[in-house]
């Protein structure tokens, strides 16, 4: 009897039913789209099988929900009109890594599960995958940052919920980071785009749908906390943030369980080493015909034993006619003599190698992961050695454009911050620049504005990179000339994006072309700003790498310079506004010294006819400040105060000159006729257009708090502060200062008046701070006669 071969990694290997998690849950295919997104979101299910007479039929994903939002397709629709019709799926009995292999085989994210009588007994997800393995099998070494995701998109709360849904199906997204320009605010997911599309809302911004509070994690953080983390909220993900707490990254449930992949082939690879030599041809062939790596064995000479079919393949023979050949009948000798040379040093120094390196086969070039391992006899002496490898081409294809699109979005982010805390319009140029730079990625990012002068050249004003130098008296135009024919000119005489992949095969390129190589650029894009819808200028980026400007890429630069455009213009508008109110603030002043010096010009007339009071409103007026600042009134209001009070009484122009000079007691005639001026004054400044209430102050200035001032005795309240204070003021001036019938009474006899006033006629917390200021000395009467 033949000897069993061992499939497993270890004792301990798992099977699917013992992983796979509830009952599959089922629509019908008339079922509407409404009805199927509403039990997806209250089960909190990622998907429903479609069954039509107990068969399945087709599965409904979170992702199909989030393509009918985005066709704009009515929930009225049926399951079956966006569905998927070909399931893949796998016995209950099957190893649980051969299982996920299948579902990164064919790049799915459900996998519906079978039992022996091929009926349904659920759907297996990467959460059955991420639950089945213990938190503590992370513990060690590994943190966050070691596998987490670079690919995410930022967006801003404010923008439409459906440009996010867009994105993601375009680039066959999970989430969206939702950010307030810093740190991460929201996550938008795709059970969020499901109510959005149930509850169709096609207006909603992004803060309206979004989830929240977010959960974060540090890229320094324990992956075991972070799987601890996911596992306690029954979340998909977690966004990574760095000690700022800016979004640097996302760990998705798939950075946790893609090692399965990777135990896969190495179960696969343990096999074929370890048994190799107890296999017969056709036992072997049997084992490893049909697996996608391919896989052959050497002797001790280097000398091919036998290989697959997906080796021979590529070779172009039949895999039994490849044994007794060597990789000279295959290979160029350099490579074939390398080969030869990695065997004899697997085979002494029985090691296990694994390399990454191109490989041509049928005129493409490819990359290949090879591991190479000693093969041994029953007794523990090398035989010959066993080849496994893996096109790795699409694998290293995908991780550059995965790089290349977090560069090209970091790039976009750092612009972005740029946008709105740049100052200036030269400093956000310079910023932008250095923003897409920052991490080396593109040698050179510069900004050029386009002249109209003669020879319509591009003046450059900001530039950023290690190629920095490259734009040093670089002659360049806008025109359709010799110089105006390169991607940046074309860009701004065309307003459109210019890709220049590989530079060194540009014919228009060529002025240029000697001094790119000499700093070592290999592809760029142009992209022209524009400013308020016309073309300014250009920004031109270039990279190290050719065909660095994917579709991806240059989608984002387009943004880019679209922000750039706009964040110009709103400085530029900003400027304006800025200009306009210095010079409406200036005239302002203007008007407003003006009137100022028409009421000083008014108080210096009342002095001339009223002699024996000249000084008393500046006093006045000086008192009332200083009050004003003891309650603390801002400096605005204590300046509308202090001009009132310089014009104060200014009503008494009207009164007969031998009144205000009468130096007897005024008969009750006459005193009626001087209650007229605080009426007087209202009159002639209230059709002046006063910043401030001056009309109403002088108006108010003889009222109190009882009723029994005048001219319409108005009570508590109804009197505004600055008139409460004015009067205070008047009161002590003039009992602190001699007047026609009688000698100044002083300041303690001023002082007791009001005292005697105080909370009845006079406001308590004016005269409190009157007193106040007395006492500190910091107003001193001046005596009329002196």
């Amino acid at each position: 009897m033949p000897k069993q071969l061992d499939f497993s990694l270890s004792k301990n290997k798992k099977f699917v039913r013992e992983i796979v998690t509830g009952a599959p849950v089922t629509v019908s295919p008339s079922t509407s789209l409404g009805e199927a997104a509403e039990m997806m979101e209250v089960m909190h299910i990622s998907c429903l099988l479609v069954t039509d007479q107990s068969k399945v039929v087709g599965i409904l994903t979170e992702r199909d929900i989030i393509h009918a939002l985005n066709d704009l397709m009515p929930t009225s629709n049926t399951v079956e009109t966006v569905m998927a019709h070909d399931l893949i799926s796998v016995q209950d009995s099957e190893e649980i890594h051969k299982a996920y292999h299948t579902m990164v085989a064919h790049g799915i994210r459900h996998l519906l599960v079978l039992d022996r009588e091929a009926s349904p007994v659920g759907v297996l997800t990467e959460t059955d995958f991420r639950n089945q393995k213990s938190s503590h099998s992370y513990a060690g070494t590994l943190d966050v940052a070691s596998v987490m995701s670079h690919r995410y998109v930022e967006m801003s709360a404010n923008l439409p919920a459906t440009k996010a849904t867009l994105e993601m199906q375009a680039h066959r997204l999970e989430c969206v980071i939702v950010t307030d320009g810093n740190a991460p605010v929201g996550i938008l997911t795709e059970r969020d785009m499901v109510r959005l599309y149930r509850l169709q809302m096609a207006e909603a911004r992004l803060e309206d749908v979004m989830s929240t509070p977010v959960l974060t994690v540090r890229s320094d953080a324990p992956l075991n906390d972070a799987a601890n983390l996911m596992q306690q909220h029954n979340v998909r993900r977690l966004v990574v943030i760095d000690d700022h707490h800016h979004v640097i990254g996302l760990l998705n449930q798939h950075d946790l369980v893609k090692y399965m992949e990777d135990e896969y082939i190495q179960m696969l690879q343990h096999l074929v080493i370890s048994q190799a030599h107890e296999l017969t041809e056709n036992r072997f062939l049997t084992l490893v015909n049909n697996l996608p790596q391919k896989i052959f064995v050497k002797d001790v000479n280097s000398v091919y034993m036998i290989s697959n079919n997906s080796y021979a393949k590529d070779l172009g023979i039949n895999a039994l006619d490849i044994a007794g050949k060597t990789d000279f009948d295959f290979f160029p000798p350099e490579l074939a003599a390398r080969y030869q040379s990695d065997d004899k040093r697997v085979m002494a120094e029985k090691t296990v190698i694994t390399v990454e390196e191109p490989y041509l086969t049928k005129g493409k070039n490819l990359w290949i992961q090879t591991t190479k391992a000693p093969m041994f006899d029953q007794h523990g002496n090398v035989n010959g050695v066993v080849v496994i490898f893996d096109d790795i081409t699409q694998h290293k294809l995908d991780l550059e454009l995965i790089h290349r699109r977090t560069w090209a979005l970091e790039a976009l982010g750092r612009s972005n911050k740029a946008l709105i805390f740049a100052k200036t319009e030269n400093e956000l140029i310079h910023k932008v620049c250095e923003s897409i730079t920052y991490q080396d990625v593109y040698l050179l990012a510069w900004f050029g504005w386009a002249i109209q002068d003669e020879k319509q050249s591009i003046s450059i004003v900001a530039s950023s990179g290690a190629a920095r130098q490259y734009v040093n008296d670089l002659k360049i135009s806008w025109g359709d000339n010799e110089l105006g024919n390169g991607p940046t000119g074309k860009s701004i005489r065309l307003g459109l994006v210019q890709i220049n992949n590989i530079l060194s095969q540009n014919m228009a390129f060529s002025p240029w072309k000697a001094k790119a190589e000499k700093f070592g650029i290999g592809s760029s894009v142009s992209l022209p700003v524009k400013i308020e819808g016309k073309v300014a200028g250009a920004l031109t980026v270039y990279a190290k790498e050719v065909n660095a400007f994917g579709s991806d890429e240059v989608e984002l630069f387009e943004e880019l310079a679209a922000n750039l455009g706009y964040g110009i213009a709103s400085r530029r508008t900003a400027l304006a506004y800025e200009a306009e109110l210095f010079s409406r603030e200036k005239q302002a002043r203007i008007l407003e010294k003006s009137m100022e010096d028409a009421l000083m010009a008014i108080s210096s007339t009342l002095e001339y006819r009223d002699p024996y009071t000249a000084g008393h409103q500046k006093n006045v007026a000086d008192l009332a400040v200083i009050i004003g600042r003891e309650l603390g009134l801002d400096e605005s209001r204590i300046h509308g105060l202090y001009l009132a009070a310089v014009v104060h009484d200014i009503g008494k122009i009207q009164l007969p000159t031998e009144i205000l000079v009468k130096p007897t007691k005024l008969s009750p005639q006459e005193f009626r006729l001087i209650q007229t001026h605080p009426e007087v004054g209202y009159n002639i400044l209230s059709k002046i257009d006063f910043p401030w209430p001056l009309a109403e102050i002088i108006r108010q200035h003889h009222e109190y708090l009882d009723g029994s001032g005048y001219p319409r005795g108005l009570k508590a309240d109804e009197i505004l502060l600055e008139s409460k204070i004015l009067t205070v003021a008047d009161i002590v001036e003039s009992m602190s200062s001699d007047r026609p019938y009688r000698p100044a009474l002083g300041l303690e006899t001023s002082i007791a008046q009001i005292n005697s006033m105080r909370g009845t006629k006079l406001d308590e917390s004016v005269v409190d701070a009157c007193i106040a200021v007395l006492k500190r000395d910091e107003f001193i009467p001046k005596l009329l006669g002196f």
